[in-house]
């Protein structure tokens, strides 16, 4: 090409060669090595969607920042990489976007790298565009979606592909977090560790919904968080929560990649990485998103067979959990117990003068009455943990609880469910800390409960019956 042109004449010729919409980045080099301002220097018709002049502009006023592109247009800038990725931006554009980087020749100072972004859009995801991706990216992504579709429980396909997570990664500690918005609580649903890592799950499992709920706001209008130094925490996780800063700081997290699983638009849990291969993390975020596909779809179809037995193992009357629920439970805990003894909490309640209720309003109020006596353990207790197990009686089965916490429900109980005229439980309660004998503790909180009841009818002896 002709020596007398300047830079910006042969890389405006550049993009106008192209059909699809081009522009050439100027990427600028911090002292640092971070990326500065990167701006459209050259860019051809159809890159400007709306027509108006872009050449010269800041890159953020007509792309949107998403997270990996401006470490994309370094790499490719000044590390000479040729890049192409298929990026789901229907957040932010409502469409696929399909790039193309490629490197072109920098300043003579090395200061100022320049790149040629090619895009193609798409309204639909094509899966065709996936085969792009690398063979080891591809391999290890088909290997999990296999083991996704095993055989196995769900709960142990996806503790096997969270290990192959962390050690795909080279990561310490790799793990799912469920989020669920009605109750506005996490769960973590699987977890990976590293040989000699520290114990990152015992602070990842206590993480709060308040918590969990910022980290959409550290994702942005991107499809994924990536966290390369430490030094991130107080730059950019602080300023969106500074308890999770806290947090991440106390377990050493020196790298973290957070991908949200996606459900109708709506996050229900991400896949969440931590001290990670940073010079992988082009090929450990395409992994990632992509498996996060997959992952939301067998979250979804584990969660609608979860509910039909759910269903069926519900009380209608009162909205909690049968007694062929209750039995069920009773039998797989007391089983697991003999095994390893863990805390838990059990209680029985019995509705006092639900018989004189009947006889005195009708059965309408009885049965209102029971109603809302499984409001008020459903307000309490998880919905896993209470069951209607008779006519007028409850009982409460909380595994792995804190003793405190398990009194409190329980007084919170009496006070809600004491009212003389309506809903009055006589409760008797039990908690183990070591036994580790579910039956035996039914007994002692079935015999609690019927010294109650017994206290209840010689305080109200006009409303017993026989």
């Amino acid at each position: 090409m002709d020596s007398s042109i300047s830079t910006y004449e042969r890389y405006k010729l550049i993009a106008q060669s192209v059909t699809s919409p081009c522009a050439i980045l100027s990427v600028q080099k911090n002292e640092d090595g971070t990326a500065g301002e990167i701006r459209i220097f050259a860019a051809n018709d159809k890159f400007s969607m709306t027509g108006e002049p872009v050449e010269g502009e800041l890159y953020t006023r007509f792309i949107p920042k998403l997270g990996e592109f401006e470490d994309i247009c370094m790499r490719v800038a000044f590390s000479g990489e040729k890049i192409h990725n298929y990026v789901d931006s229907t957040k932010v554009l409502g469409v696929w976007s399909d790039n193309i980087f490629l490197p072109l020749q920098p300043d003579e100072d090395g200061k100022i790298g320049y790149c040629q972004y090619i895009y193609d859009l798409t309204k639909e995801m094509d899966a065709g565009k996936f085969s792009t991706i690398s063979p080891t990216v591809a391999g290890f992504v088909i290997k999990s979606c296999l083991e996704l579709r095993s055989d196995n429980d769900f709960k142990v396909n996806v503790n096997q592909v969270i290990e192959d997570i962390q050690v795909f990664t080279k990561a310490s500690f790799a793990c799912i977090i469920a989020m669920n918005r009605e109750k506005r609580k996490t769960e973590l649903i699987s977890q990976s560790m590293a040989e000699g890592a520290l114990p990152a799950g015992q602070t990842f499992s206590t993480v709060s919904y308040d918590i969990a709920e910022k980290w959409s706001s550290l994702i942005g209008e991107s499809d994924c968080f990536i966290m390369r130094s430490k030094d991130e925490i107080d730059n950019c996780v602080k300023n969106v929560s500074p308890a999770w800063a806290k947090m991440l700081r106390m377990e050493g997290v020196e790298s973290l990649c957070m991908v949200p699983l996606m459900q109708r638009k709506d996050i229900v849990g991400y896949i969440l990485v931590t001290n990670f291969d940073v010079d992988d993390a082009h090929n450990i975020k395409e992994t990632l998103e992509i498996l996060s596909l997959f992952l939301s779809s067998e979250m979804a179809n584990n969660q609608f067979l979860a509910r039909l037995e759910w269903l069926t193992s519900v009380d209608l009357r009162t909205g909690v959990r049968n007694r062929a629920a209750m039995n069920r439970v009773v039998d797989e805990y007391a089983e697991q117990l003999k095994w390893q003894k863990r805390p838990f909490g059990v209680a029985f309640c019995m509705m006092n003068g639900l018989k004189a209720l009947n006889e005195k309003n009708g059965h309408d109020a009885g049965n209102k009455a029971l109603e809302e006596a499984g409001k008020i353990l459903s307000d309490i207790f998880d919905e896993t943990e209470v069951f209607r197990s008779a006519g007028e009686e409850f009982a409460v089965i909380c595994e792995n609880a804190e003793e405190e916490s398990f009194k409190e429900k329980v007084e919170k109980l009496r006070e809600r469910g004491s009212n003389p005229e309506g809903v009055y439980f006589a409760i008797g309660s039990f908690f183990d800390s070591d036994e580790g004998d579910l039956r035996k503790a039914l007994r002692n909180a079935n015999k609690q409960m019927l010294e109650e009841k017994e206290n209840f009818y010689i305080k109200y002896p006009e409303k017993r019956r026989e």
